[in-house]
């Protein structure tokens, strides 16, 4: 039998490396000492025996065993004895129940769950031929755009099962996705890891507070403690997946957590053609920048939704933020441009540009005396043009929500509605049924596609019915105090309540990204 040797961690990623390392390779975090918690390779736990470590993290060991009646081989994940027991235990149930519950292609299989009278708990999966992600990128640096696409219509294909069944994996990485080789056929890509898993119908077992995933691919809504986890969360984090394995190196990187974290909330992301170095295909880049956007609601609202746009002939339309400075720059650019066409009007057609202001005079009869010449004609007025417009199409999802633009009410959903081109902001708002309002701000500059308001998700729904319930709330009037003149009342402007709710700028509820 083989005794494994001590290993360190990383606290960021969960990792373990060889003892002679200082700090981690990947996010440069300083590792700690683990500990030898690998049971000995030869063993036998329960009906089957251990034959080699395939990956360690923080929670558990995973094996190559064998069945030793059988002789069929598996993978076996043995939680750590030393972990957090009823949490950790709890995750692993969820685990092989969430797995169980769907049987999809591209999530890997999850025969038993297994707690001995010892206190051992393990999980029997089975045994997949290939590599994780993370060493294809690791070799490859930056991988082909056909295999990254494929790559994503399949895990998003897993998600959407999951989010199907009300699931949330909420700890996708290159680690948790298993590239099975197999010969002759095309590479099979594999949902592996379920163990920090949150059921939405659940409370959970994460405690209040606890932020649970790995940095480089949190979505913001993770990193804020007032942050809502949905559905929306994985398809961030696969977003950052297909990133980094297009363009060779995550979006944020960083030896400062801080930094990484900061970098989610707050910064604009490279384009992944620019940190690559070469285009990159429409339809790959546009789903990914869509994955990654900020506010979820602005992200695919479903993964069936991104596996269609990775299949797509035409790029996915994604929001592109207008800078304050560009709105205020656009009408000088356009008094420049009127004044440049001017000048450059062709001068050969005088009667184009101007109306004809003094008639020609008749050629001279051989009177002895000229004939008078006609008194000149007034000049028309030109005949004012009409503003120039573009017709926007409008619709909901749901259809039927009731369409206002700046106030105005257009009637209901689907509408058309002609709107002069402008360099100012108008705002288009969807009004449901049940009282949730949607608003999206365009600037009428060009024509544009079909705009569709889509009522936001029931749980951010409820957010947005508190923020309503919260502004309306009539306010507690003081006691007059005697002897003193009543304090006038604050007027204070009306505010619109919010269409979607946004992440709270709350920098004291961030996990630490402002305090390094």
């Amino acid at each position: 039998m083989q005794e494994v040797q001590d290993r360190k961690l990383c606290v960021v990623c969960s990792k373990l490396y060889g003892a002679e390392r200082t700090t981690c390779p990947d996010d440069g975090s300083g590792l700690v000492e683990a500990g030898p918690r690998a049971r000995k390779l030869g063993d036998i736990l329960g009906n089957y025996r251990l034959l080699r470590i395939l990956g360690e993290g923080g929670a558990g060991t995973v094996y190559e065993a064998e069945h030793v009646r059988l002789g069929r081989k598996v993978a076996l994940k043995v939680l750590h004895a030393d972990g957090g027991f009823t949490d950790a235990v709890t995750r692993f149930f969820n685990e092989a129940r969430a797995v169980n519950a769907i049987r999809h292609p591209n999530i890997i299989d999850i025969e038993d769950f297994v707690s001995t009278e010892a206190g051992d708990h393990y999980l029997v999966m089975e045994l997949l031929a290939g590599h994780d992600l993370r060493h294809a990128i690791s070799a490859d640096k930056k991988l082909g755009f056909e295999r990254v696409t494929a790559i994503g219509q399949q895990i998003a294909g897993a998600l959407g099962a999951i989010h199907g069944v009300g699931i949330v994996h909420r700890d996708l990485k290159p680690d948790n996705i298993f590239l099975v080789q197999r010969d002759g056929k095309p590479e099979v890509a594999k949902l592996l890891d379920f163990g920090v898993v949150k059921f939405m119908d659940q409370e959970g077992v994460t405690r209040v507070g606890m932020t649970v995933g790995t940095p480089a691919y949190m979505a913001p809504e993770q990193i804020t403690k007032h942050g809502t986890v949905s559905y929306r969360s994985d398809l961030y984090a696969l977003g950052m997946v297909l990133y980094e394995a297009v363009a060779g190196s995550p979006a944020f990187e960083s030896s400062s957590l801080a930094k990484i974290l900061r970098g989610h909330m707050m910064e604009p992301v490279e384009p992944p053609g620019q940190r690559r170095g070469e285009p990159v295909p429409r339809v790959l880049a546009a789903a990914i920048l869509k994955c990654l956007e900020k506010k979820p609601e602005d992200r695919f609202q479903t993964a069936d939704e991104l596996v269609a746009a990775l299949r797509a002939e035409r790029p996915v339309a994604i929001r592109k933020p207008r800078s304050r400075r560009g709105l205020l720059l656009l009408p000088a650019l356009a008094m420049a441009g009127a004044a440049g066409a001017v000048q450059l009007w062709p001068r050969d057609e005088p009667a184009a540009v101007a109306p004809k202001l003094v008639e020609a005079a008749p050629p001279p009869k051989p009177a002895p005396k000229p004939a008078p010449a006609p008194a000149p004609k007034p000049a028309p007025e030109p005949a004012s043009k009409p503003a120039p417009a573009i017709t926007l199409a409008l619709a909901s999802r749901p259809d039927g929500a009731e369409l206002f633009l700046d106030g105005k009410s257009l009637g209901r959903a689907p509408a058309t509605v002609a709107i002069p081109i402008a360099s100012d902001p108008v705002a288009l708002t969807a009004r449901f049924s049940d009282g949730v309002e949607v608003v999206e701000t365009i600037v009428p500059d060009r024509p544009r596609p079909e705009i569709v308001l889509r009522r936001p998700a029931p749980e951010v729904a409820k957010e947005v019915a508190k923020e309503v319930a919260k502004k309306t709330r009539a306010p507690e009037t003081a006691p007059e105090k005697p002897g003193l003149a009543p304090e006038k009342p604050k007027t204070e402007p009306t505010e619109k309540p919010p269409a979607v709710p946004t992440t709270p700028d709350d920098r004291d509820g961030t996990l630490d990204p402002f305090k390094q």
